[in-house]
């Protein structure tokens, strides 16, 4: 089942302290900072008794980095042991999200893995959604396979008991001391995995309270949580009196250092190969005295990621690969290699599988696969099916990598559609569809971390949104250029784990199981058209400022001059943004954007505008362009995030095409 990972769902929840790039940390959450309280890198620090946390893992069913291949697991696993080996009473805890989503992982379902993290020899796992993709049975075959525990406490069956195959916590004997470790998963596993719809998912507190209980009965000194719960809910796993430690996260964040909550010390540090955590315990006080970050780079490809006292870049040229775990990989690697390392298809731009793209905006890449999924209804068992519709949810995006302009190879294709999702078609009302559009967004709030998100791409509809103060607004949607109607009924093709979990398939009626996974049918579909080059063509239309139509038209110096009420919410605007766009996708750019005073100006060439409106009736052509926001105007008592895909708000202008002023002349 592919994952939102970040979307509508509870998965969009971030604390304070994840910045609009998704890749720093700045000490502003609702706890302390640790350069805060005075603490960097502490000479003698294992004088005292201490234990060492090496963490964590979240490799996805990968062996490599899916943007640069050398930094790998094989270093990876050759950082871990030099921690062991430098600092004593350590264990390496790894956080899941361990044998999928990746092409290793839906080929060979993470059979690959387990060798490789038995011989890694992680002291516990604490189990991720993504370990359920496959079903609870693979799942159970996974664990039963692992020389180590795997523990999550929050998840139990339909009989109360822990998911088969793993506990939900679990005590370790480190030097002299116990040590207590749980494992903690997101509280909507139902709507983001393959997980049985009768088995129990607890609250946070209410698991942490229990895991606690237990593992102090149990004797355990210092208590960690290997969390793969989502960044913004640990701050109420640290509140549990007990709690030492809360490592990791479903979210994937890089922190630039720990934080703490509630006594707590709470360390992020991303996912995949690119860095490893090192925090150093006094266990008798349980304070942190000492921590690292490895940031794992190629400096072939770039500079060091960062010069922070406690961070240390390690170039990979400078990391022995672990022979045992590259010939491992190799083994796995080679198989796939043959059936699809070979480029399928060559595109003449960029494509943009990355996560801040394709959560925030339009992308080319989603733009390419969507139109794919349109022509399912001319393969297999779509008996010649029309469909209106394509949506593909963000979360199923996965490689989070950008390709080409060149050649794209099938593992390419494959790293970004790991899932093994099927497309699926439904008819849904027009006000259904509406309906999807607006939960799927999610909108600014005073504390939004990533600003306003779109979480889908989509083809053959156009729609604006409207996205502020918790509520999101649809004012305009057109499906095939035509304006949506309530009680229209349209096909609309997705993957069928998105339409299980929202209104699509709750008021939907499913008209074509395909029986075609996504990756595999749209491998093919690009095979057979051999080149691509798809633009970004307005299909999803952010608004944050609405000028509405225009008060004047002026005439001069061969110009067509438009004049409209600056909103106040706009500061300052960039002219250099401005476009204009139809229902159809066409549309009139103005060649120079004035402000004066309180009117804004949209000059255009004389006679483009009066050409574009001849002979139509409806058409709808509106400008957008970026602004830089009024803060006081929108109220929400902080710098407001744009957005990691956007550099400005965004303005629209409507063109009154009935306008005679326009129309006469």
């Amino acid at each position: 089942m592919s994952f939102d990972g970040r979307g509508a769902d509870e998965a969009q929840t971030r604390t304070d302290a994840v910045t609009v790039d998704r890749r720093q940390f700045l000490g502003t959450t609702a706890g302390v900072s640790l350069a805060t309280l005075g603490l960097s890198g502490v000479a003698g620090a294992e004088e005292a008794e201490t234990l060492t946390i090496i963490h964590d893992t979240h490799f996805h069913g990968r062996f490599e980095d899916a943007d640069e291949p050398e930094i790998n697991i094989a270093r990876y696993h050759t950082m871990v042991e030099q921690l062991r080996a430098e600092h004593e009473n350590a264990i390496f805890l790894g956080i899941g999200d361990d044998i999928a989503p990746s092409i290793l992982g839906l080929e060979f379902e993470g059979e690959h893995m387990i060798p490789a993290l038995n011989y890694m020899e992680p002291a516990v796992i604490g189990a991720g959604n993504h370990e359920f993709d496959f079903g609870v049975e693979v799942a159970e075959q996974r664990f039963a396979e692992s020389e180590f525990p795997w523990v999550i406490s929050n998840l139990l069956t339909d009989e109360g008991e822990p998911v088969p195959g793993t506990e939900r916590w679990t005590t370790l004997e480190v030097g002299d001391h116990t040590v207590g470790v749980f494992g903690m998963g997101v509280e909507g596993f139902h709507g983001i995995t393959d997980f049985p719809e009768d088995w129990e998912v607890l609250g946070h507190e209410e698991a942490t309270e229990q895991a606690v209980d237990a593992l102090q009965d149990a004797g355990a000194e210092f208590i960690v949580c290997a969390s793969h719960a989502n960044t913004g809910d640990h701050p109420t796993i640290a509140s549990v009196d007990g709690v030492d430690a809360v490592v990791g996260s479903h979210s994937g964040v890089v922190f630039d250092e720990p934080n703490e909550d509630h006594g707590a010390v709470i360390s992020e540090f991303g996912d995949e190969f690119d860095h490893v955590g090192r925090l150093t315990f006094d266990v008798a006080s349980g304070e942190l005295v000492d921590w690292e970050r490895i940031d794992l780079y190629n400096s072939e490809e770039g500079e060091p990621p960062s010069d922070h006292e406690n961070h240390r870049p390690v170039d990979v040229h400078d990391v022995e690969e672990d022979a045992w775990l590259r010939e491992h990989a190799d083994e796995w690697l080679a198989d796939l290699e043959e059936e699809l390392g070979r480029p399928f298809f060559e595109s003449e731009v960029a494509l943009d599988a990355t996560f801040d793209t394709n959560y925030g905006r339009e992308s080319r890449w989603g733009n390419l696969m969507t139109d794919v999924m349109r022509e399912v209804g001319d393969h297999g068992d779509g008996d010649g099916l029309v469909v209106d519709v394509a949506i593909q949810n963000s979360g199923g995006i996965r490689s989070d990598a950008t390709y080409g302009p060149g050649e794209i190879t099938g593992l390419d294709v494959m790293n970004i559609l790991p899932f093994p999702n099927e497309i699926w078609v439904v008819e849904v009302t027009g006000a259904v569809l509406q309906q999807y559009l607006e939960d799927v967004t999610s909108p600014m709030t005073a504390d939004s971390d990533y600003g306003v998100q779109t979480n889908i791409q989509v083809s053959g509809i156009q729609y604006e949104y409207v996205a502020h103060h918790g509520d999101t607004e649809i004012p305009s949607v057109y499906v095939g250029g035509e304006p949506l109607e309530s009680e229209e009924t349209y096909l609309v093709a997705s993957n069928d784990f998105e339409i299980e979990r929202t209104v699509l398939g709750e008021e939907g009626d499913l008209v074509l199981q395909s029986g075609q996974y996504l990756g595999p049918f749209t491998l093919d579909r690009l095979e057979e058209r051999g080149t691509v080059a798809p633009e970004i063509d307005g299909r999803m239309l952010r608004v944050d400022a609405d000028a509405g139509s225009h008060q004047e038209v002026v005439r001069r110096g061969g110009e067509t001059l438009l004049r409209y009420d600056l909103p106040d919410a706009v500061a300052a605007i960039d002219p250099e943004t401005f476009y204009g766009l139809t229902q159809d996708h066409d549309g009139v750019d103005p060649v120079r954007v004035d402000v004066e005073g309180d009117d804004l100006w949209l000059a255009f060439e004389a006679g483009d505008l009066e050409s574009a409106i001849a002979g139509s009736d409806d058409l709808d052509l509106r400008v957008f362009g970026g602004f830089d926001p009024d803060d006081e105007y929108y109220g929400y008592g902080v710098d407001l995030p744009v957005g990691v895909a956007w550099e400005h708000y965004q303005l629209k202008a409507t063109i009154d095409t009935s306008s005679p002023a326009l129309r006469d002349c």
